[in-house]
């Protein structure tokens, strides 16, 4: 991962100079707050699968998972708000080595409050691996707009643009653009919300089979309150896309799968019949947080996705459970 170190420099070296920005802007009541999350725990998932390289088995498996997160606010005065974070998630399976997963991301953010409406400009740098070989650097930059109305409504537009990278499978590189909007309702003094949100996101890869547009859709209800004299959240989620092709060629091979593809793939790379490509999924979800302690917490949650196309490596169902013991301080 040689992308993620780089930025991580980065991040410290924004955090280390906003105490002199904050001293020459003459603002005394320097605020920082820093976070460290560590999450641990098992995981099922019915359907093995790599969304990016079209890639499935029908061979479920369990893994190991593991999450690690660090982060950081600061303001160097009341209007600026500086934001940065790096991530690592680890995903083991118990059979299927090949479809091991690790994903890291270092992200920052800078945003100021000007007449009511917060603009900001973030970047997410993310570097992933597939069975401990690099598989793809992800780049997102984003500018957008939120406002915070009365009456616990609150609107958030953006604007990203994006650029995929593949190892091995130069094909698919792709640069993109999304344009998406999203409203929450806040009420039971903030501890509970509804969210609505759509976006439209174009992809121009450097094969024509991969040039794609979506529409993207997305719900979720969170409500915290108390069992048992300790706090409890209950989140409801749902997802959709409809992405359509561009062309009519057929998908060319990449070079991942060269020998076969990985297990139970098949002819991962051959689309059903002449038609363009066009895939649509709906997933649903729910988690259950428990809290013990103001920094030791269970979270569960039961994932489903029907992930409908007439490409068939993207056609499939996929249900996944997850059981995680986190701690944060």
């Amino acid at each position: 991962m040689n992308t993620l170190p780089r930025m991580v420099l980065t991040v410290a070296a924004v955090f280390s100079s906003v105490p002199a920005l904050a001293q020459n802007d003459g603002t005394s009541d320097k605020k920082a707050d820093f976070t460290v999350k560590l999450h641990a725990g098992g995981a099922y998932d019915s359907t093995l699968s790599v969304a990016s390289l079209d890639q499935t088995s029908n061979q479920g498996d369990s893994a190991n998972v593991f999450y690690g997160r660090v982060g950081g606010e600061l303001y160097p005065t009341e209007r600026i708000t500086l934001k940065g974070s790096y991530s690592l998630s680890s995903r083991r399976y118990h059979e299927v080595s090949e479809f091991d997963q690790d994903l890291g991301i270092a992200s920052l953010d800078a945003a100021i409050d000007l007449a009511g409406i917060t603009w900001g400009l973030s970047r997410h740098v993310a570097d992933a691996e597939l069975a401990s070989e690099p598989l793809l650097d992800l780049t997102r930059d984003s500018l957008y707009a939120a406002k915070l109305f009365s009456g616990g409504l609150y609107v958030r537009g953006a604007y990203t643009d994006s650029e995929k990278r593949f190892e091995n499978n130069r094909e698919r590189n792709a640069d993109g653009e999304e344009l998406a909007a999203d409203v929450y309702y806040f009420f039971n003094g903030a501890r509970s919300f509804w969210s609505l949100g759509v976006g439209r996101e174009v992809e121009e890869a450097r094969s024509l089979a991969f040039d794609n547009a979506a529409l993207k859709l997305r719900a979720r209800y969170s409500h915290t309150g108390s069992m048992a004299g300790k706090e409890s959240r209950i989140q409801l989620g749902w997802r959709y896309q409809d992405r359509d092709y561009d062309s009519e060629a057929s998908l060319p091979e990449t070079d991942n799968v060269s020998d076969g593809g990985l297990p139970g793939t098949g002819s991962a790379m051959s689309p059903t019949g002449t038609d363009t490509r066009h895939d649509r999924s709906h997933v649903v979800e729910a988690i259950w947080s428990l809290s013990f302690t103001q920094w030791l917490a269970l979270e569960t949650k039961v994932e489903y996705g029907n992930y409908q196309s007439n490409f068939d490596a993207a056609d499939y169902r996929e249900t996944g459970v997850s059981a995680l013991l986190s701690v944060e301080f």
